[in-house]
């Protein structure tokens, strides 16, 4: 029996108190899916930044050491005169050649130095080679510079130096002329291999780029596939982390051309 003037006490039953946690989770969960995905999409615009800026840097400095291909102190001397025959680290040059295919993944060029403010792809100066202090004048070919830039790992490098980090794959495609005149400078075909007795007049390069930052799914992606697509190789799976991009570029080896 209730006494005279006590208040009633309200609150909620059992089903009321189920309802009202299951509501609750649901809506943590649809918050958290939220904040990941918020998250997966910044980790995936932070690889494509990576991308793009690893990208113009990968295209200045291969641009820059391909233009020093074939570079003669003497532009009257001959290419077979400036650059003989000769075998460094790896790299096997004809009479002539200033740049030639190590592997798959790798290019060997050499030039001489254009000054004494002249640096090789290492940052090394090559002021203090015999001659170079000199402008036009006879440059001995002993003194002539080497630089061989491959895939290591997924770091570009020349000379064992790093040029460009996260690159997982590489392709060259090179622009030759098939007459063995060396004034006759012309770009006739592209081949994966260039044969004996072809000199190479121009390069396409192609470096698949991986971002450091990794991406848990959602987003689509056909990088892998295109690269498949492109070259035939399979290098990687699209979705399993990294965000990738390609990058492609086209340089004439203008010491090399008329």
């Amino acid at each position: 029996m209730r006494r005279p003037g006590a208040c009633r006490q309200g609150g909620v039953t059992l089903i009321e108190l189920m309802i009202a946690m299951g509501l609750s989770l649901f809506l943590i969960l649809g918050v958290t899916q939220m904040f990941l995905d918020g998250q997966n999409r910044s980790r995936y615009f932070d690889g494509q930044a990576q991308n793009q800026d690893n990208a113009r840097y990968a295209q200045q400095m291969l641009d820059a050491r391909l233009s020093k291909a074939g570079y003669r102190r003497l532009p009257s001397s001959r290419m077979s005169a400036a650059f003989p025959a000769q075998s460094t680290d790896g790299c096997v040059f004809a009479a002539g050649q200033a740049l030639v295919r190590g592997d798959a993944n790798t290019l060997c060029l050499r030039y001489q130095p254009r000054d004494p403010s002249d640096t090789d792809c290492t940052g090394a100066s090559l002021g203090s080679r015999s001659g170079v202090s000199e402008p036009y004048s006879t440059y001995s070919p002993s003194n002539n510079v080497v630089e061989k830039l491959t895939l290591s790992g997924d770091q570009l490098t020349c000379n064992g130096t790093t040029l460009v980090e996260n690159v997982a794959a590489l392709r060259f495609d090179f622009g030759v002329d098939t007459s063995n005149d060396e004034f006759d400078r012309q770009v006739r075909q592209y081949v994966a291999v260039p044969a004996a007795g072809q000199t190479v007049r121009s390069l396409r390069y192609a470096l698949l780029l991986a971002s450091s930052e990794s991406v848990s799914g959602g987003l689509a992606a056909t990088t892998c596939q295109r690269w498949q697509d492109l070259y035939g190789s399979k290098v990687c799976t699209d979705g399993d982390g990294p965000v990738r991009r390609i990058v492609s570029g086209t340089s004439m080896l203008r010491n090399l051309m008329p």
